[in-house]
């Protein structure tokens, strides 16, 4: 037979066997759906990397078999899509049980299409029992206590996601180059002994004409290094403008600083801190901002690069995807003692705030909720958690967890200071755009940093209003959602005197509507004084 009629006997047969198992998938879908007796739980997440959807699927078998009768079904979403595919899900009443929030789920979501999980979570978690957790409250389980990342939310004082993992930023790097170019050389451990190893990678590029860089680069990974070396030289800038001593100046209050011109762009450490961000620009290959996370992922696992700035998420998808050993290190600062880049340095930067990840909550649309509440606090014992960190290949959420050989480099560090004020004052929306518009300039080392500052200068007080005016604008809206939920209590204890829980919840909203509307008001007067 010749080429002619063979190619398109082979298209054929591919689309008749593609048709045939989606077929074999509708059938069994509409077979499950027939089945009174079985309970459906389905889980969705955005998680597509290597070993999550193992681990979530090596979890989900284990509670089948204690559950004889139950079936978990997990729908992994491209990250791109799903808080659209989210959203849709939520209002067609279509939604899996349970679901990753974080991406489209603001507080307003969460409240319309979400149960609060507030009072289990001061109950201990059953699959604890014969653990060391067996009598803690679920929440006091979990490393940061349910107080961080998408857990607790304050405007609405209702717990709504339980996590699995926690998140750390590593410098990842190729071990079988390092060997073979930099031979016994350690891991960098300040900013100046990184700079050296980059330098001598770019010599070593040069005289072999091999096509090799020191780092990825991309728009995704490369401005948490800018943001952290600012961060860095900020440390003690950061300190002097704390004053009401928490140690750790919010965003807001750094925004509203910055706009009364309590601190500026000429701030020697904040010049400083652009200087140390521009300089790691000449290390990655050209034209690297307009790169995503996957062009800078190929460009590591296909040895084009010898190191890469990401999460500790991709940990596993390198492991999967690159033909080499890989490892990771903390990203390099400057000491306290750097002659140039030592002035407004602290000292290391903690990792003890480390925000917790990949959390769930529980959607009102689920017919099955106190099973999927129950597969829910089994992913996230001891035993459960353990065994998510093992095939995972991430750093668990749960306290008392042993981290596997693999995830012990992503551990974080809680020795150390509070990193300073970075490139995105405040972290509203508007700044995020500003930024991200001038990244080219950030890392244009043709050009002065004057004009770099000049363009932010320019463009960034107007966005820092606009973010915290827009910020007064929820604070109105949250107030008048709280006023509702406080009067509600009200009634409910005037019938209930005695009931613990309302006394806690009139106490908690009361106290949050006066902390509220007084830093509103702050708000708006600052914005008043600094038209």
């Amino acid at each position: 037979m010749n080429r002619e009629r063979l190619l398109p006997l082979i298209g054929v047969s591919l689309l008749l066997v593609c048709f045939a198992i989606a077929l074999t998938q509708v059938f069994q879908r509409q077979r499950a759906s027939a089945n009174p007796d079985e309970v459906v739980i389905r889980i969705a997440h955005w998680q597509l990397e290597s070993g999550i959807r193992d681990a979530i699927d090596t979890l989900a078998r284990e509670y089948e078999r204690l559950h004889p009768g139950v079936r978990i079904e997990q729908n992994p979403i491209p990250e791109r899509i799903y808080p659209s595919w989210m959203k849709t899900q939520l209002v067609g009443g279509t939604a899996p049980d349970l679901i990753q929030i974080g991406k489209g789920s603001d507080d307003e979501t969460l409240a319309r299409f979400f149960l609060p999980l507030t009072e289990s979570v001061e109950k201990p978690n059953p699959y604890n029992t014969g653990t060391p957790l067996a009598d803690l409250r679920w929440r006091d389980t979990f490393v940061d206590g349910l107080s961080g990342g998408d857990s607790y939310k304050a405007n609405l004082l209702e717990y709504y996601g339980i996590p699995l993992s926690m998140i750390t930023i590593r410098m990842y790097y190729n071990v079988t180059e390092w060997k073979r170019i930099l031979g016994d050389t350690p891991p960098p451990a300040d900013y100046d002994s990184f700079v050296e190893i980059c330098e001598r990678i770019q010599k070593h590029a040069t005289v072999t004409g091999e096509s090799l860089f020191p780092i990825a680069g991309s728009n995704y990974g490369t401005p948490w290094f800018a943001t952290a070396l600012i961060g860095s030289q900020t440390q003690r800038l950061a300190q002097n403008l704390d004053d009401a001593l928490l140690l750790r100046p919010s965003p807001l209050d750094n925004a509203v600083q910055f706009l009364s011109g309590r601190w500026t762009l000429d701030e020697p450490e904040f010049v400083n801190g652009l200087h140390l961000a521009r300089q790691i620009g000449r290390f990655a290959q050209p034209g690297f901002i307009q790169a995503n996370r996957d062009d800078a992922t190929f460009y590591f696992v296909q040895g084009r690069a010898l190191m890469i700035v990401t999460g500790s998420w991709d940990a596993p998808s390198f492991r999967t995807l690159a033909p080499f050993e890989v490892s990771a290190f903390q990203l390099p600062m400057p000491s306290a003692d750097h002659p140039r880049y030592g002035a407004g340095v602290l000292g290391p930067v903690s990792e003890a705030e480390t925000p917790t990840g990949a959390s769930f909550g529980l959607t009102r649309a689920s017919r099955h909720s106190e099973r999927a509440l129950d597969f829910l606090h089994f992913l996230s014992s001891h035993g459960g958690n353990t065994t998510f960190s093992r095939v995972s290949s991430w750093l668990p959420s749960v306290v008392e967890v042993e981290l596997p050989p693999l995830v012990r480099p992503f551990a974080p560090v809680v020795e150390g200071y509070v990193n300073g004020i970075g490139l995105d004052v405040g972290g509203g929306a508007s700044v995020r755009r500003i930024v991200d518009s001038n990244l080219n300039a950030l890392f244009d080392t043709n050009a002065d940093i004057a004009k770099l500052q000049a363009l932010l200068r320019q463009q960034l007080p107007g966005a820092v209003r606009e973010d915290l005016v827009r910020t007064t604008r929820h604070m109105n809206l949250n107030a008048a959602r709280q006023d509702t939920l406080l009067a509600a209590q009200v009634v409910l204890r005037s019938h209930r005197p005695d009931a613990a829980e309302h006394r806690r919840k009139q106490s908690e909203l009361l106290e949050a509507q006066t902390m509220q509307e007084l830093r509103r008001a702050s708000l708006l007067h600052q914005l008043e004084a600094n038209p």
